[in-house]
Formats: structure tokens, sequence, C-alpha cells
């Protein structure tokens, strides 16, 4: 996968790109897949969905196996070469969120989804909350390196949490996510934070400089058990970014 803002001028750029990768098929239908990459029905959908006058568009993933599904329910043949993150010649407007070191990540404890769902939400909310963007060095909020910019957010399934981001350097954010936060340790989010600040602790890096992922540290995460098939049991998709990546020495 690959992301970009969800402008009129970056999904034409886009579009245009894909014409090359894809010669053979109708104009139309590059516009259809591309759309529903993007999570939309049709292109009238996504269409109605761009906003000219839009000063701080969100940025989207484009899904690679969606456009190749929807190419091939138009009748063309699948390409499995095909991805996103692999555009012959691709415009400024698309933005990895596939490092090479992803391929080497799997999700495959309670644990690690556990990490990788709460680190997702509170990345998330920071992000619809506007305290930054996913272009590099775009922070919006009163930097406070020891300590962090606190944020308050909700999981899915209803339970309270506590986050805090700061500048991490180089295009870089530090993220930390509190579940059910104790109260009494309301400024402790940060990498050596445990149980004490709430009954689950998680934090992670956001890569913004060549690309846009979170950089994957489950070392740095602490859970109640109880909490821990929960968490682990979200369902959350990452707004525009990657959800794995080696960490950045």
């Amino acid at each position: 996968m690959a992301a970009i803002a969800l402008t009129e001028a970056s999904v034409v750029a886009v579009k245009n790109c894909l014409r090359d990768e894809f010669p053979d098929a109708k104009s139309a239908h590059v516009s259809e897949a591309l759309a529903f990459s993007l999570g939309y029905k049709t292109h009238a959908a996504l269409r109605a969905a761009l906003t000219p006058t839009e000063p701080d568009p969100p940025f989207v993933l484009l899904r690679t196996d969606r456009m190749r599904a929807r190419l091939v329910e138009f009748g063309y043949q699948d390409d499995p070469e095909f991805d996103f993150e692999l555009l012959i010649k691709p415009p400024p407007e698309v933005i990895s969120t596939v490092p090479s070191s992803a391929y080497e990540i799997e999700y495959n404890t309670l644990r690690k989804r556990a990490w990788r769902n709460l680190m997702v939400l509170a990345v998330n909310a920071a992000l619809e909350q506007k305290l930054f963007s996913l272009k590099a060095g775009d922070n919006r909020f009163p930097d406070n390196m020891r300590r962090g910019h606190p944020f308050e957010f909700v999981l899915p399934n209803g339970l309270a949490a506590r986050g805090a981001v700061s500048d991490a350097g180089f295009d870089e954010l530090s993220v930390h996510a509190a579940v059910n936060p104790n109260p009494r340790h309301m400024d402790v989010l940060t990498f050596g934070a445990g149980l004490e600040s709430g009954d689950a602790v998680g934090s992670t890096w956001v890569e913004r400089r060549d690309g846009a992922w979170i950089q994957t540290s489950e070392t740095s995460f602490h859970c109640r058990r109880a909490l821990l098939p929960v968490l682990a049991g979200l369902r959350v998709e990452p707004a525009g970014y990657g959800d794995r990546g080696g960490i950045i020495m």
C-alpha cells in the first residue's frame, strides 16, 4: 500500500500514473478501480468526497488488493506484480507506507496485535484531533520533549484512553497511550511508563520523512492479562499510514 492526501490533484496524478501501469484498461475502469482502492464504492462517490477548498485533507491508503480486485471484476487479467508501492513513475503526491523492514514483522500473537491496535487507535485519534499531520515536520501541538502533549480518546469498545505526543527529531514523533489511565499518573506517559499509568500502556514512533508508518516496538507494551484479548480483538485500520516498520536508530 501507499497513501495520498485526499485531494483532486492527488487523485488526478495517481490516475495518470495508473494509465501507464494499465495501458489496456479503459480510462473509466481505471477511475472506478482507483476509487475502490481508496475505500469508495464508485468514482462518483469519490468525486463527491473531494472538497476543492479543503485546507487540511486527510491522508488515505491506496489499497493494492482492492485496485486489482476491481479491475478483475471489469474483466481484466489479474496483475499480481502490481503494487502502489512499486509504481513505475510514482508522482510526488504518493507517499510510501511500507518500508522494507515491514515484511519482517507479523502481528501473530495476542500481545503483538494488542500493541498494534492500541498504537493505531492513538495515532488515528491524534490525527483526527489535528495535533499533527503525516507531512514531514507538520506538528501542531505545543511541544514538551520531556512529557509530551496530552490528548484524550475513546476505544471502539468504549474504554477511555489517554495519549501523549512529542517531537522525536528527524521528522519523527513519539506517541504513547494508556487505556483506563490512572488519574494520579496522568503526566508520566513516556517510554518508561508501566501499569501504574493505566491498564494497558504502549509507545511507538511515527515516521514521516521517508514515508508514513509506525515503528513496531511491542516490547514497550504493558497490559493486564484480562485486557489483552480485548485489545487484540479490536478492528481498526490506520488513517493513511502503515502499521508496521523497523525501529530507526
